[in-house]
């Protein structure tokens, strides 16, 4: 599986730079699970500070959210020198039609996800129910909408990039949708799944894991499998059984996701345990 991944990883940059594109650090090979600090500033000067203080502590990638960077900076320009702060790590971007993007159309979401993949970016994240309206498990159902999903993912991994598919359940699920969500992500194209819910109880954190281990063990992509309520503590031990990634922040500014832990709490436990 790990030789299937890293030889699908190599094909995808050569493939790449026959194309004339330069190659991008990646999310999908690594030895331990990646520290991504996540970004959430309205400013260009407020996003540089917080990533160089990320990596000062230790962050291996960056996610920038695009949809909470005001619109005088979402030119090639101004987010390039974002980028650039990020010192080589790979980075992960989202554009959700919320923050400073709230009344956006998916096909603008779109575009800005497309302008952060040339301004350097490598994982663009694209939302389950792109280009679609009021579906359960944020996963489009729609023929039309899913093509338009299956276009755009084709062409971020024509431009060099990588492709997460994410669905905010933003509930409690049972396994069999966990699945279903990850088998819909797999046939769209995505590189990463991303799937977000709830626990509404402690006792949901072993259906949580098992969730985990049966996506992991039935698809070769990456998994990126968080929860909040009850079951906030995924976000640290989920790595432990397949998760692929954390997602974490420096610190707990205005715009920060509460659920997100500390950079400083997750690098011990991460470097600490047998990987």
């Amino acid at each position: 599986m790990i030789l299937e991944r890293t030889a699908k990883v190599i094909n995808s940059g050569i493939a790449a730079m026959k194309r004339g594109i330069k190659m991008k650090p990646t999310f999908l090979n690594y030895d331990k699970p990646l520290l991504t600090a996540m970004i959430q500033c309205p400013t260009k000067e407020e996003a540089i500070a917080k990533i160089k203080k990320s990596l000062s502590f230790g962050a291996d990638a960056v996610g920038v959210q695009l949809c909470r960077l005001k619109k005088e900076y979402r030119n090639l320009k101004d987010l390039k020198e974002i980028f650039d702060a990020c010192d080589g790590r790979p980075i992960y971007i989202t554009s959700y039609k919320a923050g400073e993007s709230a009344g956006y159309t998916h096909e603008q979401c779109a575009e800005l996800l497309l302008l952060g993949l040339e301004a350097g970016a490598t994982l663009c994240d694209v939302m389950g129910d792109m280009f679609d309206t009021k579906v359960d498990l944020e996963l489009s159902r729609n023929t039309a909408a899913i093509k338009k999903q299956m276009e755009l993912i084709d062409k971020i991994h024509r431009l060099g990039g990588e492709a997460l598919m994410s669905s905010h359940a933003l509930r409690n699920i049972t396994v069999d949708e966990a699945l279903l969500i990850a088998e819909e992500h797999e046939k769209r194209g995505a590189d990463i799944i991303k799937i977000v819910v709830v626990a509404d109880h402690k006792n949901d954190i072993p259906k949580y894991i098992e969730c985990i281990q049966k996506i992991v063990s039935r698809t070769d992509k990456k998994l990126l499998f968080l929860c909040s309520g009850e079951g906030t503590i995924i976000r640290y031990i989920g790595p432990c059984f397949g998760v692929c990634m954390y997602l974490c922040v420096e610190s707990h500014g205005p715009l920060d996701t509460r659920e997100q832990p500390l950079l400083s709490r997750l690098k011990p436990i991460r470097d600490n345990f047998s990987w």
